[in-house]
C-alpha cells in the first residue's frame, strides 16, 4: 500500500470510531473526511492539516472503553503516518 493509501485508510479508521460513537456530525469529523479526499491531490497539505486537527479527535470525550482504545490506536497511527509524510519538518 502506498503512503497516501495508508493515510486514507488510517483517517478512515479514525472517522469510523467517531461515527460509531455517534460523533459523525462533529465539525472535526467532517474536516477529516474532506482531508481524505484532498489527500489524492495534496498529500502533504492533507497530512499537515490532519496533524492540526488531531487534538480535536483524541477521543477523550468517549465513554466506551473499546471505542477509546480504538480511537487512541487510530489517532496514534494517523499521527505517525502524517509525520512520515511530512518528514523532519513535522517533528
Amino acid at each position: 500500500m502506498s503512503v497516501g493509501g495508508e493515510f486514507r485508510r488510517l483517517a478512515g479508521d479514525l472517522l469510523a470510531v467517531h461515527r460509531d460513537a455517534g460523533q459523525g456530525s462533529h465539525p472535526a469529523v467532517a474536516a477529516l473526511e474532506s482531508l481524505i479526499e484532498r489527500s489524492a491531490d495534496d498529500l502533504s497539505g492533507a497530512a499537515e492539516a490532519a496533524l492540526a486537527l488531531l487534538p480535536q479527535l483524541d477521543g477523550r470525550s468517549l465513554d466506551d472503553t473499546d471505542l477509546c482504545r480504538r480511537c487512541r490506536d487510530a489517532h496514534e497511527r494517523l499521527e505517525a503516518v502524517c509525520r512520515i509524510i511530512l518528514g523532519p519538518v513535522a517533528r
